[in-house]
């Protein structure tokens, strides 16, 4: 009868500097990522006792340091917004343009709009898990390509989707769903993703985070009219 545990002494005996240095390794790895873990909490204990022992006027200025910072914020984005619009106005080229305002995914050739499709857009999100993951999905603006189009496509549902369900995650393979993004999906170069309203799976419910959805018959027409690399302007 074989001895399952000879391999691992083989391995051991034939090369001792690898097999310790891989335990070594796996050690350090197992309790940096505890350490990192036990310090999360006090970290937002400390946070929130400085911000406790602020005076009124100390948060007074602090949260008029963030407003400003936040309108510089918002002012960039309208300017690169409308710089945005200004240069697919301009090109000649087939594109899709999504015009956020409008909640509004056009198809044009130059400055002709040849379809449209209203879009219900995925909004910011942050979600965490207990383990402390995070997961960011933020709704883009800026200059894309389109990296693929896939038809009814097996969809793996992300963990984050669970997560933020307060529900158990599955293994992997449980999540693989049939047009777990409905029949037509189009992905930018940046991941981001513009999709038809899926019929099952846990994404039929809402739209996903940071993404755009559309009703199918009017996504159709404009999934058939573009290709990879058809620039898409986002603003």
């Amino acid at each position: 009868m074989n001895d399952p545990a000879s391999p691992k002494r083989s391995l051991r005996r034939e090369h001792p500097l690898f097999f310790w240095g891989a335990l070594a390794v796996a050690a350090l790895f197992i309790a940096g990522a505890a350490a990192v873990a036990s310090r999360v909490p006090r970290y937002r204990a400390e946070t929130q006792h400085f911000n406790a022992q602020l005076t009124a006027a100390q948060r007074a200025t602090r949260d008029s340091l963030l407003e400003a910072q936040e309108k510089r914020t918002q002012l960039a984005v309208a300017v690169l917004r409308r710089d945005l619009r200004i240069r697919s106005l301009e090109t000649s080229k087939r594109h899709l343009a999504v015009v956020l305002e409008d909640s509004m995914l056009e198809l044009r050739q130059g400055r002709a709009t040849l379809r449209k499709a209203k879009l219900t857009i995925g909004p910011d999100s942050t979600i965490r898990a207990a383990d402390g993951r995070t997961w960011r999905l933020v709704r883009p603006v800026g200059e894309r390509k389109i990296a693929e189009r896939q038809n009814t496509p097996t969809y793996t549902i992300p963990e984050w989707v669970y997560v933020s369900r307060g529900q158990p995650v599955p293994p992997e393979t449980e999540r693989r769903v049939r047009g777990g993004l409905g029949t037509y999906v189009i992905r930018l170069d940046d991941g981001t993703e513009i999709y038809s309203k899926p019929s099952t799976g846990p994404l039929s419910e809402t739209v996903k985070p940071g993404a755009f959805m559309a009703r199918a018959r009017d996504l159709a027409a404009i999934f058939d009219a573009v290709n990879e690399d058809t620039p898409v302007y986002i603003y």
